[in-house]
C-alpha cells in the first residue's frame, strides 16, 4: 500500500484491480465487510468508504441485507437510432430472452400531462394505467409505465398485461408509424428499487415515448426506467458527405 494514499483508497484500488483482472467475475458477491477487514487489517469504516469508491467507478452494487456484487460489464444495448422497434425484438436480437409481470393495469382519468401528449378531447380523458417490470431471465432490467388510450385498454386489457406494448399493439392493428423519444435519468426511489431490486440511488435512464397511428395521431406514451448497470443506448451516424 501507498503510504501517501488514505487507507481506503489503496484497499479500493487493490479490490479493483482483482475485479479487471477476473478473480470477481460479473455478479459475484464480493467479501463481507468483515472478512475485508480481517484481510486488511482495518476497520469495517473504512472498508464501507473503499467499496464506496468503487460504487462510484460502477465496479460494485450493494444490495440491503444481501451485500456488495460485482456489477456485469456487458450490457443490454437499445437503439435510438430504430425506436420503433419493439423492446423483445432488441433482446432476441441480442439472443437473450424477455418477459414481463404486469403490477398495476387500471382506468383512470388522464392526468394533465398525458391528456396533452395522448391529445385527449376534454370529455374524452379516460386512459388506462399500466405499470409492468421487465426480465431478462429472472433479473429484472426495467420498470415500463405506459398510457393507452381508453378503447385500446378495453379492448386489448389482456393481451397488454402478458406481452410488451409496442409487440402487443402491433399484432393488433395498432402499429406505431411514428415516435417521439427522449432519454434523461432519475436516482432510484425505494419504490423504484423494489420493482427493480436495485439500491436507493442507482442512476436509472429514463426513456420518454409516445407512439403515433398512420395519421399522426398519438395513442399511446409513457417510460421505460432502464437500469443503467445493465443498459445502455447506442445510436450509429455515417456522415453521408464522406462517402
Amino acid at each position: 500500500m501507498s503510504p501517501n494514499n488514505p487507507k481506503h483508497v489503496d484497499i479500493s484500488e487493490q479490490l479493483r484491480s482483482e475485479i479487471e483482472s477476473g478473480l470477481y467475475e460479473p455478479g459475484e458477491k464480493l467479501p463481507s465487510e468483515f472478512d475485508l477487514g480481517e484481510r486488511f487489517g482495518v476497520s469495517r469504516t473504512t472498508i464501507r468508504r473503499a467499496i464506496a469508491d468503487l460504487i462510484k467507478q460502477g465496479l460494485v452494487t450493494t444490495y440491503q441485507g444481501k451485500g456488495c456484487f460485482v456489477t456485469h460489464h456487458d450490457k443490454i444495448s437499445f437503439s435510438l437510432a430504430s425506436p420503433l422497434i419493439y423492446f423483445d425484438a432488441e433482446l432476441k436480437r441480442q439472443n437473450l430472452e424477455g418477459q414481463v409481470k404486469s403490477i398495476r393495469f387500471e382506468c383512470i382519468e388522464a392526468p394533465k400531462d398525458i391528456a396533452k401528449r395522448l391529445q385527449l378531447a376534454e370529455e374524452h380523458r379516460r386512459v388506462y394505467w399500466q405499470e409492468k417490470v421487465i426480465y431478462v431471465g429472472e433479473e429484472s432490467i426495467a420498470l415500463d409505465i405506459t398510457y393507452y388510450r381508453q378503447p385500446i385498454g378495453d379492448q386489448l386489457g389482456d393481451q397488454l398485461q402478458t406481452g410488451f406494448t409496442y409487440y402487443t399493439l402491433a399484432r393488433n392493428g395498432f402499429k406505431p408509424h411514428g415516435a417521439q423519444v427522449r432519454v434523461d435519468c432519475a436516482l432510484a426511489t425505494f419504490k423504484l428499487g423494489e420493482c427493480l431490486g436495485v439500491p436507493l440511488g442507482l442512476p436509472l435512464f429514463v426513456y420518454h415515448y409516445v407512439a403515433t397511428d398512420d395519421q399522426g395521431i398519438p395513442f399511446v406514451c409513457g417510460k421505460t426506467l432502464t437500469r443503467s448497470d445493465r443498459t445502455c443506448f447506442s445510436v450509429n451516424i455515417a456522415d453521408r458527405s464522406l462517402v
